[in-house]
């Protein structure tokens, strides 16, 4: 997500145990997203996860279930190194996610260097709004057909720091799938698109992250703590369960 730093590699946190944090650092993992749009995760946990991740020196990026102030703020000032804002469909509405994460004169956050963010009050209050202004990373996910129509128009918003492409929404929305040659041929020009403008590119990925990054992905989800969890204890299933030799005799 930033220059000179890609490609990243990410994944999702969806279990409530900041051991996830800590383990997905320990993978080799760049960043984590804590998803507070599709887990059970509440803000306590979130700040210990955001102060694990900080510690294990991982960025920390936390998916917001929404634009209220709640939904921003208390993230930002627990730490994140931003957010990943979900169903921005338009330039105005990457605008109005915008002026939710940075501080007046560019938004509408409200301050309190008090914080994490603050370091707990040492920061001056004009350097926790300079660095909340400059430093916290705006993530807008593009999950829509509309939205891809527009994703040149988004990524220019000024304060939207990268855009990431959700799949899965996209799929469902359109009622496609990726494969379809009318979705692939849209997202192919808004990739290009992105490119152009110079607009830093995510998405998940699995088996296919080196054909993404080949095609200019700057940053990759790789999946989530608890679809690792699944597979590797699928696979150890898996390989436990041969029949054993001789089982059948009488």
């Amino acid at each position: 997500m930033i220059a000179g730093r890609t490609p990243q590699l990410g994944a999702w946190v969806k279990l409530a145990a900041a051991e996830s944090v800590e383990l997905l650092a320990l993978a080799g993992f760049d960043f984590v997203v804590i998803d507070t749009e599709h887990a059970s995760i509440d803000v306590r946990t979130v700040s210990t996860m955001v102060a694990t991740a900080r510690g294990c020196g991982i960025d920390p990026f936390v998916r917001v279930p929404g634009m209220a102030p709640r939904d921003v703020q208390v993230p930002l000032d627990a730490g994140a190194r931003g957010l990943f804002v979900p169903q921005v469909e338009d330039a105005a509405a990457a605008r109005t996610a915008v002026r939710s994460t940075r501080f007046p004169p560019l938004g509408q956050r409200g301050a309190s260097n008090t914080g994490r963010a603050g370091r707990w009050g040492l920061d001056d209050l004009a350097d926790y709004v300079a660095a909340g202004n400059d430093d916290t990373l705006l993530v807008v996910q593009v999950e829509s057909m509309r939205a891809l129509e527009s994703i040149a128009d988004i990524g220019c918003v000024p304060g939207v720091d990268a855009i990431f492409v959700g799949p899965a929404d996209l799929a469902v929305s359109s009622r496609r799938t990726l494969a379809d040659p009318d979705v692939a041929a849209l997202l192919e020009t808004a990739e290009r698109s992105c490119l152009t403008q110079g607009v830093p590119l995510g998405t998940t990925a699995s088996r296919d992250a080196p054909d993404l990054l080949t095609r200019g992905y700057n940053f990759l989800v790789l999946g989530s703590d608890t679809a690792f969890l699944r597979s590797a204890g699928a696979s150890l299933v898996s390989g436990a369960r041969v029949p054993v030799r001789g089982s059948d005799r009488a």
